[in-house]
């Protein structure tokens, strides 16, 4: 079946940008639909899509040599702020492999906005010196609740930290994939909203939003996991929430 227009007219917007890269058509096309909200009609869902990049993330992971090579003159060579042994690094992450990462690029935000949030991570797993730990862990670290003093906690004693620990991995896991991916975007690579805004395809407010949104989930699900484990009284409830809640408010404000 022949591409549709709005689909042609990206193969050749994505041609002309890049010379002699090509990807077959029906590829192409399973590749545009499996990232467009299936929600919406095809044309408004369309248009929420860089398509020329998409065609060519398509093509990268095909494994087309002349794709690679675009991919990286245009993302990666020239940007003179990322590292040498980051850029391979981002090659590896996402060309190398059965299941190359290139295919998470799901076209909502700008590609170069997007290769640029991979290998912020890699540069602060670097910086670091620490391997790539799960989503969830890498929350809690980057909260860094202190269990050891404060009022909140006298009720709890020694098993403070291990119990906060616990409600919040619960809290963590009951979330979206999308509140914990914008979650860990931005306390953990210390993406801006309007980054984050730009990688997304989103304005800087909604993103906002989305995080307020995200924030609060994450409290009513660290509540929840709270009352189930341990019987506490009204006022001990809460002083462990605020601490939890102001956490949020301090890690978030040192990496805006």
């Amino acid at each position: 079946m022949p591409l549709s227009e709005r689909l042609l007219a990206a193969v050749a917007e994505a041609q002309t940008r890049w010379p002699g890269v090509r990807v077959d058509d029906a590829r192409f096309e399973a590749w545009v639909h499996a990232r467009r909200d299936p929600d919406a009609p095809v044309e408004t869902a369309l248009d929420k899509l860089r398509l020329a990049e998409l065609y060519l993330a398509c093509a990268c992971a095909a494994g087309e040599t002349r794709a690679l090579a675009a991919f990286d003159a245009e993302y990666l060579a020239r940007d003179s702020k990322i590292s040498d042994d980051v850029k391979q690094k981002v090659r590896q992450r996402l060309f190398v492999g059965d299941a190359p990462r290139i295919a998470n690029y799901g076209g909502r935000g700008e590609l170069g906005s997007w290769v640029r949030t991979v290998a912020t991570r890699i540069a602060i797993d670097e910086s670091r010196g620490v391997r790539e730990v799960p989503t969830e862990d890498a929350l809690l670290d980057a909260l860094d609740i202190d269990a050891s003093s404060g009022p909140a906690y006298d009720v709890l004693k020694a098993e403070a930290k291990q119990f906060m620990q616990t409600a919040l991995r619960e809290a963590l896991a009951a979330l979206s994939a999308r509140d914990r991916t914008l979650l860990l975007q931005y306390y953990i690579d210390g993406v801006g909203v309007t980054e984050l805004g730009k990688l997304h395809g989103l304005a800087a407010s909604n993103i906002s939003r989305q995080l307020a949104k995200a924030r609060v989930t994450l409290l009513a699900q660290v509540k929840r996991s709270i009352m189930r484990q341990k019987q506490l009284g009204a006022s001990e409830l809460d002083s462990l929430l605020d601490l939890v809640r102001s956490q949020l408010t301090i890690t978030g404000g040192l990496r805006r």
